[in-house]
């Protein structure tokens, strides 16, 4: 044998006496004694008999099961939503056994899209970024948006948890994934940002879940003012068209904000690019057209999904036979539409009375994409 050969011990069985000396786990199961807990490997709740305590009136109590994404075999988690392509939002309450994470889920990303922010896969080929917080606490609620949720622990060992979702109607609903560009505000040309909703007259009020490959600020603007208005900070691309803006600073790259304004943005102060995932769920107020005219800003990108199953009928009724339906869009802007069905599909412009003949995608297959950049604001 090599001497320098080192025989690790071996585990040997833990013998526990039958006495009855009650202790309640974590996970919510009576244990005979503290010394059939540690058998168990279980973290000890308190002592005594567990109690179970009764349901509140509208939630429902899960214990949780492995996490199921790849990295995370040692963790524990419950399913409150699971994936879909739909983003959904509202608050979760919660209450469980234990301290807990919640997760919230963007995307699928497309190839390329992974650049750094926090991702989450089940097989290692579908990626989504995950909104990973951690609350450090056992009830509580959360506002939340995306198209997945989920509450978590690291422990190897089953929680418990009471839940109820208030999920929220909201006439705006988008998830994607953008690189930041260089600010085009006044004052602003040494950070980044990436626009999610650009500014216009129209007033947005919703939540943000948000996952970025660094801390990141949040921005939202109010506007355009007037002249007699005074605001502490303001954001301008033309020194015209003046908004006031709101600005936070979370020190972190994942968690959720619910916001109301004329725009939303995530914004650094660096020179370098990020990127980040985020979803959200809004309601538009239609609001009056600024008397200075349009207001300019740099040409953005978005991504618009062709869903799986929209060749049978009746997704024209619940507006889902594209994901999101509706995008407002500034001249330069670009649309990049996603076959994410099995069939074939055609993408035409056209208004309720018919075809404009403006663009026509012609037919184009499961995994390819049409790509169209306006020269009308819409």
């Amino acid at each position: 044998m090599d001497p320098g050969y080192i025989v690790e011990p071996q585990a040997k069985p833990v013998a526990c006496t039958m006495q009855y000396d009650p202790v309640c786990g974590v996970d919510n199961v009576t244990y005979g004694n503290a010394c059939m807990l540690g058998a168990a490997n279980v973290k000890l709740a308190y002592t005594g008999e567990c109690v179970q305590k009764p349901s509140q009136d509208g939630f429902t109590r899960v214990t949780s099961t492995q996490h199921p994404g790849i990295g995370h075999e040692s963790h524990q988690s419950v399913s409150v939503i699971p994936l879909s392509e739909k983003v959904s939002s509202g608050t979760l309450h919660y209450d469980a056994s234990e301290p807990i994470q919640l997760i919230a889920l963007h995307g699928p990303l497309k190839d390329g899209e992974a650049k750094g922010q926090p991702t989450w896969t089940l097989d290692g080929v579908t990626k989504y970024a995950l909104t990973f917080v951690t609350p450090d606490s056992a009830t509580g609620e959360w506002k939340f948006a995306g198209n997945a949720l989920a509450v978590h622990t690291k422990n190897t060992t089953p929680f418990t948890v009471d839940y109820k979702v208030d999920l929220d109607s909201m006439s705006d609903t988008m998830t994607g994934t953008m690189d930041s560009i260089q600010d085009p505000g006044m004052g602003h040309e040494s950070h980044q940002i990436a626009i999610i909703i650009a500014p216009s007259s129209d007033v947005y009020s919703g939540i943000l879940s948000y996952s970025a490959s660094e801390p990141i600020q949040l921005i939202t603007l109010r506007g355009p003012i007037g002249p007699d208005e005074h605001p502490e900070k303001i954001w301008t691309v033309d020194g015209t068209n003046i908004f006031e803006m709101i600005f936070v600073d979370p020190a972190n790259a994942m968690g959720s904000w619910e916001f109301a304004g004329n725009a939303l943005a995530v914004h650094t102060k660096n020179t370098t690019q990020f990127t980040v995932s985020y979803s959200v769920s809004a309601t538009k107020t239609i609001g009056e057209k600024s008397p200075t005219g349009a207001i300019s800003l740099a040409p953005s990108t978005y991504d618009v999904s062709i869903p799986q199953g929209v060749s049978a009928p009746g997704c024209e009724s619940i507006d889902e036979c594209y994901l999101p339906y509706s995008l407002t869009i500034q001249v330069g802007d670009t649309i990049s539409w996603s076959n994410d069905d099995t069939a074939a599909h055609t993408v035409t412009s056209g208004t309720p009375d018919g075809i404009d003949g403006v663009f026509d995608s012609r037919l184009f297959m499961s995994g390819n994409t049409f790509d169209y950049t306006f020269d009308k604001s819409g």
